[in-house]
């Protein structure tokens, strides 16, 4: 069939807002015991309402009442919100962020935390189940009653299944995460780290045993120290501990007490940013063999190693993207992962035949002629250094443009320590399927390049990945790929940031839309949460020391230099990025007289849930670039 005619940007597409808001059921954790399946949905159409849900013998059914939310809102990003053994579930209820102990075998369900003095002021998350069934432990995140970021207090607590008693059994550092205990119930492995360090800055990892009455001895650190991450600790079947960290440079695999790593050295990322509890970038298949979601320019796959000979090789690279949701046994392995063409899905893979099913396969399908592969590319940028992106051409089964090249739509991703990948999103087809060409910056300071490349953007924030934005607009357009007229770029939160100082600090871009993103540096340093309230520090640099610093790359203090017009979108119960950052914004364009459009969203926090948001976010958007970018 000959496709019509139509100008870039104007095509009509099948994937509609709707489609988005349909789609973006979010998958948390996924859990395996006794070989039956257990992932977390948060579904829009009810309210982003967390449930659980188990797989056995082949059928799906939810476990979770309604009466409950599982979400816990540790660090504010969450993660770990459930966990289990046997017939055991425990879970955080997001009303109440309490812990909650599910028995799979009669139905009951009982409270086993006691209630905060005020809402959400104790969150609980990230925990294990002892094999006597006994006892869990856990992480715990105490808030203060009109206390700062400074005033949180994280630890590690012991709680009694059938008693109830809580007892604290590590203290004393900033942060604490992933308590393991190991299968044989002696022993307990957990990550702790401190101000200003991120967790992929500096972590150390501990180990301790258990007296007979849940007591923890002997006590001792087993890895990490300086500019050292360690990241997902773990237990093999025959009670070793293993982890990832990153002493040579890139995120590899090692077992306490051993120096070398397990495998030749080899520049692939075996570890993911620690933005989010309860991830697991490898598992054991038995005492012997384990599988590891690997990272190579930016593109991940599964690879297999042999314990006794150390050989490391590609298992298999169906899928170049996994959320960091894996669990395996001798026989299957399980994840949340993605290619090209197919999104974000839970995957069983038979490890033997590496036959695979699609738990959670529909009768909707996307068109496969609506989509645009990416292809990755390696650009020159500032400093005669590299950086990365992926590349979406416009694409469309009806229609096709004459002439003219195609506006370019620029995403910077969030973090800034996160990572874009190849797979099948919906959200960037949207563009691409509607004549839009799309890049995807994988900018100086991103995961999944080593760790020379993640620390490049330190002191460095708001310059190095505004640069890299601009360097991929420019090498596209050099290649003659898009229209150097019509350049946009768009982000959220630590994007929304690199956005607002494009748009702000340089003239490349005719529009912008920054959703959630921050514009006072300042004002973030101060009213941030716990986990981010230092992160500033290593990225911008240390205050007050810094303090001008910050003053010149807020792109609050230098609206006078904003010459385009800006869409920003914020959820008004945003504790990450306050709605004041993008308030700030607002007044100075309008003191500017600048064309903007600013649109709040009640009910919405870091990420929006609701469909209707995602629907009119989407319109708000689409209308903004068609007035003024086309």
């Amino acid at each position: 069939m000959k496709k019509q005619l139509k100008p870039f940007g104007h095509w009509d597409s099948e994937i509609s807002p709707q489609m988005l808001a349909s789609k973006s059921k979010r998958l948390g954790q996924i859990h395996l015991s006794n070989n039956d399946l257990f992932w977390l949905e948060s579904r829009p159409e009810e309210k982003g309402r967390g449930v659980i849900v188990v797989y056995q013998e082949g059928q799906k059914q939810d476990i979770t009442p309604e009466k409950y939310s599982v979400r816990t809102r540790l660090h504010e990003y969450g993660g770990g919100d459930f966990w289990g053994k046997e017939q055991l579930i425990i879970f955080a209820n997001d009303h109440d962020q309490r812990l909650y102990l599910q028995n799979l075998s009669n139905g009951e369900i009982k409270v086993i935390t006691e209630p905060a003095p005020f809402k959400h002021a104790w969150r609980y998350g990230d925990g294990d189940i002892h094999p006597g069934q006994k006892f869990t432990v856990c992480v715990r995140e105490r808030h203060q009653q009109n206390g700062t970021a400074h005033d949180v207090i994280n630890e590690l607590v012991l709680i009694g299944l059938e008693t109830c008693e809580l007892f604290i059994i590590a203290s004393g550092n900033d942060f604490y995460s992933s308590p393991r205990i190991s299968p044989d119930g002696q022993s307990i492995s957990w990550l702790s780290w401190n101000h200003p360090n991120m967790p992929w800055d500096e972590t150390q990892l501990w180990q301790a045993e258990f007296t007979e009455f849940g007591q923890l001895i002997n006590s001792k650190k087993v890895a990490g120290g300086e500019q050292i991450s360690i990241y997902n600790p773990q237990w093999s079947p025959d009670n070793q501990l293993y982890y990832v960290a990153d002493n040579s440079g890139w995120w590899q695999l090692y077992q306490a007490g051993k120096e070398q790593a397990l495998h030749q050295f080899i520049e692939i990322e075996f570890g993911l940013p620690q933005w989010v509890f309860g991830c697991n970038s490898f598992q054991f298949v038995d005492s012997k063999t384990l599988l590891a979601i690997g990272t190579k320019q930016g593109q991940q796959a599964l690879y297999k190693l042999d314990l006794d000979s150390g050989q490391l090789a590609l298992f298999n690279e169906h899928w170049s993207v996994f959320s960091g949701q894996f669990v395996a046994n001798s026989q299957q392995a399980y994840f949340v992962a993605a290619n090209a063409y197919q999104g974000q899905s839970i995957m069983e893979l038979e490890l033997r035949s590496q036959l695979a099913d699609d738990l959670l396969v529909t009768s909707e399908k996307t068109n496969i002629k609506l989509i645009s592969k990416a292809s990755h590319m390696a650009f020159p940028t500032t400093g005669d250094a590299e950086a990365y992106g992926y590349f979406y051409a416009p694409l469309s089964h009806q229609f096709e443009s004459t002439n003219e090249l195609p506006p370019l739509i620029v995403m910077s991703h969030g973090g800034p320590t996160g990572m874009t990948d190849p797979g099948l999103n919906l959200q960037i087809q949207f563009w691409t399927s509607r004549g839009f060409a799309v890049a995807d910056v994988n900018y100086r300071g991103s995961t999944g390049y080593g760790r020379k490349y993640r620390d490049s953007l330190k002191g460095q924030w708001g310059i190095f990945d505004v640069d890299d934005c601009i360097a991929m607009a420019h090498h596209l357009v050099e290649q003659g790929l898009v229209d150097k007229k019509r350049l946009a770029i768009r982000g959220g939160s630590a994007g929304g940031f690199t956005t607002l100082c494009a748009l702000t600090f340089h003239n490349d871009f005719k529009v912008g839309m920054s959703r959630y993103g921050v514009a006072d540096l300042l004002s973030l340093a101060n009213d941030s949460h716990k986990f981010e309230i230092r992160y500033l520090d290593s990225v911008v640099g240390p205050l007050p020391q810094a303090k001008q610093i910050y003053l010149d790359r807020s792109p609050s203090e230098h609206t006078d230099k904003l010459s385009c017009p800006i869409l920003l979108l914020q959820g008004l119960e945003d504790k990450v990025v306050p709605p004041s950052q993008s308030e700030a914004m607002v007044k100075a364009l309008e003191a500017k007289g600048l064309p903007y459009q600013y649109i709040t969203f009640t009910g919405e926090g870091h990420g929006f849930r609701k469909p209707e948001t995602i629907v009119k976010a989407f319109e708000a958007e689409l209308e903004f670039y068609q007035k003024y970018l086309l």
